[in-house]
Order: structure tokens, then C-alpha cells, then sequence
């Protein structure tokens, strides 16, 4: 399996360690978290037949250090370790990197501005899906009167999978939003981004038979897509926490296949039901109306945390003692294509161990 690179390990022993705070200067605070859990997978290969099942064990770790520079500069760094161990399936078992550290800076009322940088390394045994995908992004916001503030941005992404061009792609994007808070209870929010995407592999055009069938041909340009999304949400916390968002991509391409509208919809419930015990469902659900016939899906991606893929996700956390929690977690994830050969569906069962410190 490939390894990130000097740098990578560099900038997450800075993260762990952290540099003692100057004189006069607020301290740093640092937090983690670490998961354990015995797991349950029904369809290991994500096939829609013939499914392979198979137990795992999957750790998930994470550290977060808030580092004040001065009083109106600050540094935020976060280092994410996930894994899975199969018992069988060992092709499949996968070691997850991700580092990410964000710098902004308030010098001017009620305004802040700043950039982030993300990092992501994912490697899997058999070393056929292993991808690094880089995502930098500058911002800039203010605060307005009654609760009101808005943000513009622009970001450039980069992914690079290891054995196919197929999937690499670059990107730059720019947007804004704008947040409403009602209240310590109630906000909302809209937001708008245009992308600008570009693949290292030539657009397809079609080319109809008389029977009306695709027939697909390479062309002399390379695939670039444009995007616009727009979208909200609104969340409250009363007697639970709800968020709930919606947003519409409008995605445009010079190949065929790939000119479409994806709708999500976004919701997570979280309920503390008593001192020890709290409940909480995440869910995401994809509707897509494509303009064209296509042979391949064009939402088909290797990236892990696609949200193409629609996910329905059960917990429950009940405090055994000081910072330790039991956990329970039950996960559906299923796709619907066009071409059943890529529709699947997942179900996921776990138990186990949570702390923070």
C-alpha cells in the first residue's frame, strides 16, 4: 500500500503536539476522540447480487487543536485516522488520512477572512481504489445587525486516483452564503456555487443509430462540466436538535451522459433522552433527472463519502462512566441508476466503544 508522503506525517505530529503559546497569548485547547466498533457488513462489494457479508472492526480517531496566534489570529487544526479490518474479506480492509487546518483572522469589526486547506489519503489492501484528494479554499465574511452574517469563497479541489485517469478530475469553484440566526434556538441559511470542473480524458458524443440506441464516440475535447447549486437549510433546537437542508446541482457537460439535475434532501434529528442516554438519525436521499440516455452512471464515483449514494443512519450513545459511551449504530446505504448492474444496497450493524479526552 502507497503511504502520504514526509509532509503529511510532518504536519499531523505539529497538530499533536502543537507550539507552546507566546506570552500574553490565550492557551491552545485541544480535544480528540476515539471510536471502536465490532461491525457487521451484508454486502461488502456493494453488488446488487450475489452479495458477500462479512465481520469487521473499524476505528475512528480525531483530533482538533484551536490555537490562538494572537488575539484576532487563529489557527484550527484537525487530523482524522479512520480503519477497517475484515475478518475475511482482507482485500477490502482500509486506512483512511485526512489533516485539515484552517487559519482566520477578525483585525476588522465584525468581519473575518481566512483559508483551509484539506488533505485526504485513503489506501485500501489491494491498492485498485486508493485515491489523495486535496481541497484549498479562501473565504471572507462579515457580520451583519439581527442575527444576519454572509460569506464568499472560492476553492480549488483536486482528486487523484491511483490506477484509472477515469476518476481524476480538478476544480475551481467560487460561491457565497447567507445565515439567519432567530434566535440561540432557530437559524437558516441559503447558499450559491458555481464549479468549473475539468477531466483528463476526452468528451463522448452520441451518435444515434436509426433503432434510436446510444452509440458513443470519442472526441477531440477534453470532458468539462459546469455546475451551479443552490440550496438551504433551517435547523432548530427545542425539544431536539433538527437540521434540515435541500440542494439543487444543475450540472452541464460537453459529454454526453453527464447533463442532469440532482436533488438532496438533508436531515439529522439528535435527542439527549436522559443524562446518559441520546438518540440520533442522519439521513440523505438523492433524486436525479437526467437529460440524457446514458450507458454509464454518471454519478458512479469511488469516493468514499459520495453523497450520491443515499444513507440512512441509526444511533444511540449511553454513558457507561465519566467519558466512556457504549454505541450502537445501525446504516442502510443504496443507489438507484438507470443501469440495475450498479444499483446496490448495504446494511451495516455495529457495537461499540467511544471516549474523549
Amino acid at each position: 500500500m502507497k503511504r502520504p508522503p514526509l509532509v503529511f506525517a510532518l504536519l499531523a505530529g505539529l497538530l499533536l503536539c502543537g507550539a507552546p503559546p507566546a506570552a500574553g497569548q490565550s492557551p491552545k485547547r485541544f480535544q480528540s476522540l476515539a471510536t471502536v466498533l465490532a461491525e457487521y457488513d451484508d454486502n461488502v462489494y456493494k453488488t446488487v447480487s450475489d452479495e458477500e457479508s462479512d465481520f469487521l472492526a473499524r476505528l475512528y480517531f480525531d483530533a482538533r487543536l484551536a490555537y490562538a496566534v494572537t488575539p484576532r489570529n487563529r489557527l484550527d487544526a484537525a487530523y482524522t485516522l479512520g480503519a477497517k479490518k475484515f475478518a475475511e474479506k482482507t482485500d477490502e480492509d482500509t486506512l483512511i488520512n485526512q489533516l485539515a487546518l484552517r487559519y482566520s483572522n477578525t483585525g476588522i469589526t465584525n468581519t473575518y477572512l481566512g483559508g483551509e486547506t484539506t488533505l485526504k489519503f485513503r489506501n485500501i489492501r489491494d491498492e485498485e481504489e486508493d485515491y489523495n484528494k486535496l481541497i484549498a479554499r479562501a473565504f471572507a465574511g462579515r457580520y451583519f445587525a439581527k442575527g444576519v452574517s454572509g460569506e464568499i469563497f472560492g476553492a480549488y479541489t483536486r482528486f487523484d486516483f491511483r490506477t484509472y485517469d477515469f476518476y481524476d478530475y480538478w476544480t475551481q469553484s467560487f460561491g457565497a452564503e447567507v445565515k439567519k440566526a432567530f434566535s440561540h434556538a432557530a437559524s437558516m441559511g441559503f447558499h450559491y456555487i458555481f464549479e468549473d470542473k475539468h477531466f483528463p480524458f476526452r468528451a463522448y458524443e452520441n451518435l444515434p443509430t436509426a433503432e434510436g440506441e446510444v452509440f458513443l464516440r470519442e472526441t477531440s475535447e477534453l470532458r468539462n462540466d459546469t455546475a451551479h447549486e443552490v440550496g438551504f437549510f433551517v435547523a432548530a433546537s427545542s425539544f431536539v436538535l433538527v437540521n434540515f437542508g435541500y440542494d439543487l446541482l444543475m450540472n452541464d457537460s460537453n459529454s454526453y451522459g453527464d447533463v442532469y439535475y440532482n436533488h438532496r434532501f438533508r436531515l439529522a434529528v439528535s435527542k439527549a433522552i436522559t443524562d446518559r442516554l441520546n438518540a440520533h438519525l442522519f439521513a440523505i436521499a438523492n433524486f436525479r433527472d437526467s437529460f440524457q440516455k446514458v450507458l454509464i452512471p454518471h454519478s458512479f464515483s469511488v469516493e468514499e463519502d459520495d453523497e450520491n449514494f443515499n444513507q440512512l443512519v441509526a444511533k444511540t450513545a449511553y454513558r457507561i462512566t465519566g467519558r466512556f459511551w457504549l454505541e450502537a449504530r445501525y446504516s442502510r446505504f443504496w443507489s438507484q441508476y438507470s443501469v440495475r448492474d450498479f444499483n446496490y444496497t448495504k446494511n451495516t450493524y455495529a457495537l461499540g466503544l467511544s471516549t474523549s479526552f
